[in-house]
C-alpha cells in the first residue's frame, strides 16, 4: 500500500498520467483530498473520478490533533503531518515529491518513493516501457515539477541498463 501525498497527484494529472498508478494500492487523508480536488481547477473531473480508486481516510479528532502537534514541532503543513501519521500507524510506503516531507518520514522510519523512483520501478517491473517512462519524466520536468539533474541523468542510465 502506498499513501499518497498531493505533489504526485498534481503534477500527474497536469501531464494526463494518474494512469501509472492504477495497479498501485493507494491511500491518502482527507486534507491531500482537499489540496488536490478543487472545483473550477483545470482536471478537477479527473481528479475525481481518479478519487474512486483510492482509499480516503478520515482521521479521528485526536489523530488531527496529534498531527497538529507534528505539523508545529516540525514546520510543516497540517495535511502532510496527517499523511506522515497515516503512512506510520498503515505501515506503508509514502509516495511524494516534497523534500521536507521525505526527511521527516525517513526520520520517523517511514518508507519513501520519489515521484522518479515509482517511474523507474515501473519500467524495473516491465509495467511501464522505457521510453514512455523517459517521455513521462520529461512531461514531469515541463510540468515544472522539480527532478535534479544528476537525479535525471542517473535515472535515464538505469533505465538504459535495464533488461540488457
Amino acid at each position: 500500500m502506498i499513501a499518497i501525498d498531493s505533489t504526485p497527484l498534481i503534477h500527474l494529472s497536469k501531464i494526463g498520467r494518474l494512469d501509472i498508478l492504477e495497479n498501485c494500492s493507494l491511500i491518502t487523508t482527507e486534507s491531500v483530498r482537499g489540496e488536490v480536488v478543487i472545483e473550477g481547477k483545470v482536471g478537477v473531473s479527473m481528479l475525481k473520478e481518479f478519487f474512486k480508486r483510492v482509499e480516503v481516510v478520515k482521521l479521528s479528532e485526536k489523530d488531527i490533533g496529534t498531527a497538529s502537534s507534528i505539523m508545529k514541532s516540525e514546520y510543516v503543513h497540517q495535511a502532510d503531518a496527517e499523511l506522515l501519521l497515516l503512512a506510520k500507524r498503515k505501515n506503508c510506503r509514502l509516495l511524494t515529491n516534497d523534500r521536507a516531507l521525505v526527511l521527516l518520514a525517513r526520520s520517523m522510519r517511514i518508507k519513501v518513493w520519489w515521484v522518479t523512483t515509482l517511474i523507474l520501478n515501473l519500467v524495473n517491473a516491465g509495467k511501464l516501457p522505457k521510453e514512455e517512462g523517459k517521455y513521462i519524466l520529461d512531461d514531469l520536468i515541463m510540468s515544472e515539477m522539480r527532478i535534479e539533474t544528476g537525479v535525471y541523468i542517473r535515472i535515464l542510465r538505469e533505465m538504459k541498463m535495464i533488461g540488457r
